[in-house]
């Protein structure tokens, strides 16, 4: 397993993954926004971040739900 770096898109599609396979998730499209919320909240409540990180952060995992939504949950 490689190491990835918060806040790029390999760490978020990591993330949404991860959660879908270790809750054994049924109704993903439910699961999809709650984990993205929760990942979107932990951006915004980062005190260390400036703005600028903050919104590219925000944009990485943006990408990351679209890569994980048109290839693990349409496939699944």
């Amino acid at each position: 397993m490689s190491t990835v770096l918060f806040g790029t898109i390999e760490y978020y599609e990591r993330e949404l993954i991860s959660y879908f396979t270790n809750n054994h998730i049924s109704n993903k499209g439910d699961a999809t926004m709650k984990i993205f919320i929760m990942l979107e909240a932990e951006i915004f409540n980062v005190f260390l971040f400036d703005e600028a990180i903050r919104i590219k952060c925000m944009q990485n995992l943006l990408k990351a739900f679209c890569r994980v939504s048109e290839t693990y949950l349409v496939k699944k």
